[in-house]
């Protein structure tokens, strides 16, 4: 999906005519059970790629399995902290506008070719030039310059203090070897099959909308023995195949099985179950600019008759957590509004003082979703209790993004996911809630002129607390305006055999970063 406009609307995984490249390779099974098992640990996801070009890991399939193959110039930590990456150290001047690198001498791609500022500024050029996938977050890049060897010099169309963040998400090619496979489409075709990174794993086999093979980099500039020797990671068509691929031994790990299959597995002792932190958000955005909800009493009304409690019991199988920001985990400069609590006695008050008992809400879903059937059922119980009637509407990710584009169509109330492709505050507010990106990436149709007014000058302020006054004050008066339910933090259930050992929570992935994963002591 594609981070910058993803939302659980989107249906199934993606479809492509595939290749097989590299070496042809038969599926793998699964490694030993037990820790230190001998083999590779094989991995089972629905994550299936559509290409292993990075500029495409905007789409989160794509994503989760370009991760372990690239570096970035920079990263975040457990804790939403920037953590130098292949760039050590880092330094806007003073409006703004140009940003420096340094970086990493130490680096050298699988091709054997070294890491040098060259290869930063063709990968941001290329970016831009197919303008894609990770050129969403390029937006205010005009320019980039090789100083030296390993100083780079970025030069922004305007301030953006939020750049270095948003070039969290690129990861750097190995320029020497693309060039050499351009062709007409900027090598999209060669790289989609083949490895041009200087990450942790290098590519051992690929085999399209099937299996990507990987092996651990001896030369890695940050190499680590408990890293897998081999990782390989299996596209599964849905979480059963992963449930029995699991219980047969053909995986080692698998990710996000529903209730009744998670269950089945949890009674099997050989497995270990982790819920792991992911930076996404369940919300129930409103309508507040058409409809019933566009009156504000309404949008209280809702947010008060709302089952929290019974969401994360039932709709999330007592996984994750109540939400206590608009803002989804990891992101700094988020104020915490503490958990939204049912009042259904103030919310039929607010019903009767907007006069609209009686009226219907529709309720756009995506029935796929196991969290949004139970969510819609909810929702539509609790609106009951207050006196108004919830409409189901079943749908998919293109018939609500046509219809989310149009206010004339627009929902009452959507259920939806969001998440941060980097943890800035700034951006995913900006995002979510400025009025140009109304009927896009705001699913609210929120408008408020002060607001607006606070986003630009936080995005250009220089400095960060100051910077986050201004977006204190935008999430204090979105919460103000009752332009949206936030639920819930969901988390996703990892289950494996023993061999790998705890896998870290990582705010720029929706699952977690193959390349973190350690083997079991």
């Amino acid at each position: 999906m594609e981070r910058q406009l993803s939302r659980a609307f989107k249906a199934g995984a993606l479809a492509l005519t595939g290749v097989l490249a590299l070496s042809a390779c038969g599926m793998q099974a699964g490694g030993d059970s037990g820790k230190g098992g001998a083999g590779p640990l094989v991995i089972g996801s629905t994550n299936i790629a559509e290409t292993l070009d990075p500029v495409q890991a905007a789409d989160a399939h794509n994503d989760f399995n370009v991760a372990g193959v690239y570096d970035r110039l920079v990263n975040y930590d457990s804790d939403g902290k920037m953590i130098p990456q292949l760039a050590t150290t880092w330094s806007f001047n003073p409006s703004a506008t140009e940003l420096t690198l340094t970086l990493r001498d130490d680096v050298k791609f699988h091709s054997g070719n070294p890491f040098t500022a060259a290869d930063v500024v063709y990968t941001l050029d290329r970016d831009k030039r197919i303008g894609a996938g990770v050129a969403a977050f390029l937006g205010d890049y005009k320019s980039a310059e090789a100083v030296d060897a390993h100083t780079v010099k970025i030069t922004l169309t305007g301030t953006d203090t939020t750049f270095l963040g948003a070039l969290s998400p690129i990861y750097i090619v190995d320029s020497t070897l693309v060039k050499a496979n351009e062709g007409d489409d900027d090598a999209q075709g060669w790289i989609a099959t083949h490895d041009a990174g200087s990450g942790p794993f290098t590519i051992k086999g690929y085999s399209a909308k099937q299996e990507l093979q990987l092996e651990r980099y001896a030369d890695y500039w940050d190499f680590d023995e408990g890293r897998p020797k081999e990782l390989v990671l299996r596209m599964l068509k849905d979480h059963s195949a992963s449930r029995d691929e699991l219980l047969s031994g053909g995986i080692d790990l698998a990710m996000d099985l529903s209730g009744p299959d998670l269950a089945t597995v949890k009674k099997d002792d050989r497995f270990t179950v982790q819920a792991l932190p992911i930076p996404r958000e369940t919300y129930a955005w409103l309508n507040t600019r058409g409809g019933i909800t566009k009156d504000p009493k309404v949008r209280e009304a809702i947010q008060l008759a709302y089952d929290y409690a019974g969401h994360q019991s039932s709709a999330m199988g007592g996984e994750g957590k109540i939400a206590t920001t608009i803002l989804p985990p990891g992101i700094g400069c988020a104020v915490d509004a503490g958990e939204p609590k049912q009042d259904l006695e103030r919310a039929k008050q607010l019903i009767d003082e907007a006069g609209v008992s009686g009226r219907s809400v529709s309720i756009a879903y995506q029935p796929t979703v196991d969290e949004f059937n139970v969510a819609g059922t909810l929702l539509q119980d609790s609106l009951k209790k207050i006196g108004l009637q919830g409409e189901l509407q079943a749908v998919t990710f293109p018939q609500y993004a046509d219809r989310v584009s149009k206010q004339s169509s627009m929902p009452d109330i959507a259920l939806a996911w969001d998440f941060s492709s980097y943890p800035e505050a700034g951006p995913q507010l900006a995002r979510e809630y400025g009025s140009k990106n109304a009927g896009s990436t705001n699913f609210t149709w929120y408008a408020n002129p002060q607001v607006d007014q606070w986003l630009e000058e936080g995005l250009a302020e220089t400095d960060t607390a100051k910077a986050c006054d201004y977006f204190t004050k935008v999430q204090n008066q979105v919460l103000a305006d009752h332009a949206l339910l936030y639920i819930a933090d969901p988390s996703i259930n990892v289950i494996s055999d023993g061999r790998v050992g705890e896998i870290p929570f990582s705010p720029t992935q929706q699952d977690f970063n193959v390349g973190l994963l350690r083997m079991a002591k």
